[in-house]
């Protein structure tokens, strides 16, 4: 299924028009589309199918996240690469369906300067996570999160969930849900120009 973009930027795993009850109703999605300035999610059979956001083109927020060997790294750092930030855990069944195509986009776009940053929450002790980063084939960087200081400071509602950031640090487009490589090329490609 294809995505779909809800308010300015932000792109959530399904198609709206799939769900029957905004199937053919105009004013279903009128109202979707009201919420974009708040945050909407609704599950179906335990399933993510909408969320949404503005995104105003803000900057990445200053926050600390833990390195696997125990050091501490800013985001803010690593300004000046164009990076897919993408908060998971190792406890969250889409999101290791969405590993492998996170997999493949670091590969294909790392000689042009963009880079995957995972942030794992509330995934275990480092130990813990470099074994499940092995058993996935993980080779993008990875990083240790919090969930309250995440959830207060990106505002994350669920996972995963994926900023996409420019290369001066601003978060041009969000992302509920897993995501295909092949949606999120080209909005990666698009800062990579």
């Amino acid at each position: 299924m294809a995505g779909q973009r809800i308010g300015s930027g932000c792109r959530v795993g399904i198609d709206a028009h799939q769900i029957p009850a905004f199937r053919g109703s105009e004013m279903a999605m009128r109202l979707l589309k009201l919420f974009t300035s708040w945050t909407l999610i609704m599950m179906v059979n335990g399933t993510l199918v909408a969320s949404a956001t503005t995104l105003n083109a803000k900057p990445v927020p200053e926050m600390l996240f833990e390195r696997l060997d125990g050091s501490s790294l800013a985001l803010s750092a690593l300004q000046g690469t164009v990076l897919l930030i993408n908060f998971w855990g190792t406890w969250c069944a889409p999101c290791l369906k969405e590993i492998p195509e996170l997999v493949h986009l670091s590969r294909q776009y790392k000689t042009r300067g963009f880079e995957v940053v995972g942030i794992a929450v509330n995934s275990g002790p480092p130990e813990d996570i470099r074994a499940f980063m092995r058993d996935h084939q993980m080779d993008y960087r990875v990083l240790i999160g919090e969930m309250s200081p995440i959830k207060r400071h990106f505002r994350v509602v669920g996972f995963p969930t994926s900023f996409l950031v420019d290369r001066h640090g601003i978060i041009r487009h969000c992302y509920f849900g897993p995501q295909t490589e092949e949606r999120l090329k080209n909005d990666v490609e698009s800062l990579l120009e």
